[in-house]
């Protein structure tokens, strides 16, 4: 199958899918907007991020001719919204496959909700989608929202290649040294993105009590696409406490580099307020990394409390004690990360998540061809200019 992939660059989903469908025997592109990661066995295909309207003609033009010129039996989108998945709408290819992620129906991941325009297009893309895979089963009811779509929505999880996502003791054990983190520190790990959805100021507010139960305690915090004033408001708080010694700061990490950073961790903390069912959490337990997450509904179909991870109100005194629960009792630690890396195999194996997304691809090229709907999409191309 030639199969053309939308989604965006700076984020691994598309690129670890894309290449997890291209590694069993498919042609995969990649047509996107702006910087790109690294990834492997794809053709990418991306253009600078417009900045005028003349630009974002020429923009919209050209990633349609990258669609089109690849002559794709099938288009698949990552993401149920924004201006790449509208661009994507746009293509006459079909069938067309669309990806829910969690922040494309969950309004209140934005700061100050979805737009009007917004959430036309989510709502456009999804009807004019052939198929569409839910991150989660708790991602079903928030499609339903936007529009009368069960008929065509399969729960796929993607997950986690856990040959790839395993305990690396020596990698761990290398990665604390070059960043200067004793061999003996306890290392709390925040994987997630640095905005404030994430509520990593919590983690920072919790430390001091961490530290009063184990003083070899230090916080590691990834800094992917971060909000820069949320950033400084949180290394500015780190120095009011008196935290400057014991919160490491340590950028944007390789997807490559992951493994390595989750076996240096005694525990991965994630606590936003809302969210669908995180990569980080498929990684970590993979890598038998214990993990603390808020109580959110999106994650009871993965884990259970007290068994494969511990779940915490989102307030600092009873992360801190979740925390010091974990470091302290090794017996714990241990029985969360063996618990977690079974089930994390048993609801979220890469591998063969996407031998049932193939299966999905060919039943839907085993159907009469739909054409596209031109109605609406003068609508829709008048939304990407103004949006």
């Amino acid at each position: 199958m030639r199969i053309a992939v939308v989604g965006n660059g700076r984020t691994v989903h598309a690129l670890v899918r894309g290449s997890a469908v291209a590694a069993l025997g498919h042609s995969v592109r990649l047509v996107t907007l702006g910087p790109v990661l690294p990834s492997s066995g794809i053709e990418v295909r991306t253009r600078p991020i417009p900045g005028t309207l003349a630009q974002s003609i020429a923009a919209a033009r050209t990633f349609l001719d990258d669609i089109s010129s690849f002559r794709p039996d099938l288009l698949h989108v990552h993401y149920a919204g924004g201006k790449l998945g509208t661009m994507a709408s746009l293509s006459s290819v079909r069938p067309l496959v669309v990806s829910v992620m969690g922040g494309d129906v969950q309004p209140e991941q934005h700061p100050g909700g979805l737009g009007l325009l917004e959430r036309r297009a989510t709502r456009r893309l999804l009807a004019e989608a052939d198929l569409i895979l839910a991150k989660s089963d708790g991602l079903r009811a928030e499609i339903a929202a936007v529009g009368d779509f069960v008929g065509k929505v399969e729960t796929v999880r993607w997950g986690v290649d856990t040959e790839t996502f395993r305990r690396q003791p020596s990698a761990g054990q290398a990665l604390r040294a070059r960043l200067g983190i004793s061999p003996n520190a306890r290392v709390i790990l925040s994987p997630r993105i640095l905005r404030p959805l994430y509520n990593v100021h919590l983690i920072v507010e919790a430390l001091p009590r961490v530290l009063a139960g184990v003083p070899e305690a230090v916080l590691v915090v990834t800094e992917h696409r971060p909000d820069e004033a949320y950033r400084s408001a949180l290394a500015a708080r780190v120095e009011a406490l008196g935290l400057k010694d014991r919160v490491y700061f340590v950028g944007a990490w390789d997807h490559a580099d992951m493994p390595a950073l989750y076996s240096a961790a005694d525990v991965m903390v994630s606590i936003p307020f809302s969210d669908g069912l995180p990569q980080s959490l498929f990684e970590a337990m993979a890598c038998e990394t214990p993990a603390i997450l808020g109580r959110l509904a999106a994650y009871a179909e993965v884990v259970t409390d007290g068994r494969e991870a511990l779940l915490v109100d989102l307030a600092p005194e009873p992360l801190a004690e979740a925390v010091v629960q974990i470091l302290a009792s090794p017996e714990l630690a241990r029985s969360l990360a063996s618990a977690a890396r079974a089930r994390v195999a048993e609801v979220a194996s890469l591998p063969r998540e996407v031998r049932r997304v193939e299966g999905l691809y060919r039943s839907l090229l085993d159907r009469p061809r739909r054409r596209a709907a031109w109605s609406g999409r003068v609508l829709d191309g008048l939304s990407l200019l103004v949006r």
